[in-house]
């Protein structure tokens, strides 16, 4: 490879492209044996606008504050998986919350165990060990925010891009009729790895 000395960016392209590279070999290299925990450190999105199915990924009213994520997953079987994710993230005041306003930011706390299964190779011709995941997401939660608490139900859907990314979007039924708990959608996008 020859690098233009008048360009130095080159270089900083071809380490990066290198590096990434070399995550993604080691990732799908390690579908040869058996690898069934994964853990994911990232970001999430609260969207508690009150389940516009209308408009499910209008980003006006999404809470992206303080908004960290952590889950730890186990495989069972090829197909099924459990998992356990908090995270955190804050409602902010100048957003819609289930048709209601808040008076002041209010931070969200949420841990969700749920169980996952793998779908994709009933979709397309995969092997079990492929690069791609995708599988529906069911559980209980807990959710606290604006100084109440409720059992969640969740629903989702989620993908594994075996370069070490997921993303994920699960709906939260809340167990109560409290205004800001009822619903909601979280939206993440983790870093993982699995070992």
């Amino acid at each position: 490879i020859i690098f233009n000395q008048n360009k130095p960016m080159n270089k900083f392209t071809f380490l990066g492209l290198l590096l990434l590279t070399s995550v993604s070999y080691a990732q799908v290299n390690r579908f040869t044996g058996d690898v069934p925990w994964t853990i994911g450190v990232g970001v999430n999105v609260v969207d508690n606008d009150g389940f516009r199915f209308s408009q499910p990924f209008d980003a006006e009213n999404w809470n992206f504050i303080t908004p960290f994520s952590v889950e730890v997953g186990r495989k069972l079987t090829n197909e099924w998986a459990v998992n356990l994710e908090m995270s955190v993230n804050k409602l902010s005041k100048n957003n819609l919350h289930n048709n209601g306003t808040l008076t002041e930011d209010s931070n969200l706390f949420a841990v969700d165990v749920t169980g996952q299964y793998t779908f994709d190779q009933h979709l397309m011709n995969t092997p079990r060990i492929d690069p791609f995941e995708a599988y529906g997401i069911a559980g209980f939660g807990y959710t606290r925010a604006v100084n109440k608490s409720s059992a969640m139900f969740d629903l989702g859907l989620g993908f594994n891009f075996w370069i070490g990314i997921r993303l994920k979007t699960m709906g939260k039924f809340g167990f109560n009729d409290y205004q800001y708990l009822k619903n909601y959608i979280q939206h993440t996008l983790e870093f993982i790895v699995r070992f």
